[in-house]
């Protein structure tokens, strides 16, 4: 496809930006396709090889690495109050600040679904209007059921597999596929949680439990997040953008970074890139920007112009404002017993008893979940290195307790706050872009309902006879995203909002955004990836005029 015969541009080849090029693409668009990073080859996992985890992920940068956009700054001092919210308590004393905000992402053809581990939800009508409801956050400018329909399409394309009738969410047809029989470390869990009281359902999975498209279906060996082994996982670059470039309409130009957008009054005339060393200018009728809540609003912010003076966008001072973080805690346990914690899909249930908070206990809603996959403990090496001794007392030792450690998750919203934001650095980047400065903090909200999760998880963990081995980890000390969104927030008052809720930029005839940076929230403690993907298809269909 030559350049100027494209009639979208789309920047993001992730779970937003390859929802709208397919939709794009099979509604009769010509659509080009631009991606910072390469394809991901299921050869390229650490899974293929013995030494797996040994290796470092081929698709995230190194916990402590330096981040190609973000500026490492210092955190927000903390409250000495809330010094003992994660579990860490005396411990705490030395701290004052956050660390640094870590962005674990992924660079390449699929985006973060690449390393995702396939959680597939649909928000609850509840968290589309938690500001009428309970006083927090803010509404969303549209609603669960008009949402729907692309939900339901958005769960075709992927093989999502679950199971209806889930009394914690709208109700619902089945499920494309069904759910995947619960693991051991499921049932285990489920039966703990049954001890409370708690309903222990089966999660929705973009892991076909069942072959499609001539894919593997998933094979439970619990690498979603180093990239499936085996190429079963619905990552957006299998499931959504292979089918869609056997059409001819498609093009996908891999390791092509956009670095400026150019415009002409209130529209996108060309969208600027480099790759390889070379600068290109591509005509751009129609842009999408799919890049992430922290590359899109940098791009809109680095594109300042006589028209634009704070950026594309920008008129009300809103673009990177209201960054919402992964609020989160996780809980190192044993069991009392082998429950096979390595096996399996890494979240295959979830406990959504607390996903509706209560408007009088200052207490948001949240979800829990175990994972032995995204531990410390899936691999045996890594358990070897935990356990004392040595020789045959050492082997013994492994032999018993290998399987049986595992993590307790729970997750929640992070109240928007117009202060949570990042701004541009001086600093600039190898291809001449401002870097970004990202300050985030918690309120009293997010501090009341980390605390909260951390009583319900010791409450599970006993429930279950496990033992805890480690303080809790926190993401108040340590801010480690994977769910990001909020800087170019939806809405329908241009003075609150960067987007309407067909994700059009205010005031910009041909721009869209279509990535989590227009998420107002984060579905209490819910997997954002299949909401994304859902208003990704509603976005495209604006754009043909379908509604």
């Amino acid at each position: 496809m030559a350049e100027a015969e494209a009639d979208v541009v789309v920047v993001g080849a992730g779970a937003g930006g390859a929802s709208v090029a397919y939709r794009l693409s099979k509604g009769g668009a010509r659509v080009l396709l631009l991606e910072r990073g390469d394809w991901f080859d299921p050869a390229d996992s650490p899974a293929r090889h013995a030494d797996w985890e040994r290796r470092p992920s081929p698709l995230r940068l190194p916990y402590g690495s330096s981040d190609p956009t973000i500026v490492p700054t210092r955190g927000a001092a903390i409250d000495k109050r809330h010094a003992a919210a994660g579990g860490h308590g005396d411990a705490t004393s030395h701290w004052q600040y956050r660390n640094p905000f870590y962005y674990s992402r992924a660079f390449g053809v699929g985006g973060s679904t690449l390393h995702y581990e396939g959680e597939a939800h649909r928000f609850a009508p509840h968290a589309f209007t938690p500001g009428s409801l309970y006083g927090a956050g803010v509404d969303w400018p549209l609603d669960y059921t008009t949402l729907a329909p692309w939900y339901a399409l958005a769960e075709q394309l992927l093989g999502v597999s679950g199971e209806p009738g889930n009394p914690f969410k709208a109700p619902r047809e089945n499920y494309p596929l069904p759910a995947h029989p619960l693991s051991r470390r499921a049932r285990w869990l489920r039966a703990g949680s049954e001890r409370l009281g708690w309903s222990c359902l089966p999660n929705p999975l973009a892991l076909p439990s069942r072959s499609i498209d001539g894919r593997s279906p998933c094979m439970h060996s619990g690498h979603c997040v180093r990239g499936c082994p085996f190429g079963a996982k619905s990552s957006v670059d299998r499931a959504l953008l292979a089918p869609a470039l056997r059409d001819g309409r498609l093009e996908i130009r891999p390791r092509m970074r956009a670095i400026r957008l150019e415009t002409r009054g209130d529209r996108i005339t060309r969208v600027i890139c480099r790759q390889d060393g070379k600068t290109f200018a591509i005509p751009a009728p129609v842009t999408v920007l799919a890049g992430g809540a922290v590359e899109t609003p940098r791009l809109l912010l680095a594109s300042e112009d006589g028209a634009h003076p704070n950026g594309i966008g920008n008129t009300h001072d809103q673009l990177g404002r209201n960054f919402l973080e992964t609020v989160f805690l996780s809980l190192p346990i044993e069991a009392e017993q082998p429950i096979e914690s390595w096996k399996g899909p890494p979240l295959d249930v979830r406990i959504w008893d607390f996903n509706r908070p209560d408007p009088a206990d200052g207490i948001h809603g949240f979800t829990l979940s175990a994972s032995g996959a995204t531990s410390r403990y899936q691999g045996p090496a890594t358990v070897a290195n935990r356990i004392s001794g040595i020789g045959r007392a050492h082997r013994l030792a492994m032999r018993e307790r290998f399987g049986r450690g595992l993590s307790l998750v729970a997750v929640t919203d992070h109240q928007p706050h117009p202060d949570n934001r990042l701004t541009l650095s001086s600093r600039l980047d190898e291809d001449g872009v401002p870097k970004v400065i990202v300050r985030s903090d918690y309120g009293e909200r997010d501090l009341a309902t980390l605390s909260a999760m951390e009583v319900r998880l010791r409450e599970l963990a006993d429930a279950c006879g496990a033992r805890v081995t480690a303080a809790p980890f926190s993401s108040y000390f340590q801010p480690s995203a994977t769910h990001v969104g909020g800087t170019c927030r939806m809405g329908i008052d241009p003075g609150q909002s960067v987007t309407d809720n067909r994700g059009r930029v205010h005031g910009m005839e041909n721009l869209y955004i279509a990535d989590g940076s227009v998420l107002p929230g984060q579905g209490m403690g819910d997997s954002p990836s299949l909401t994304i993907q859902a208003l990704g298809l509603r976005t495209a269909d604006a754009i043909l005029g379908r509604y």
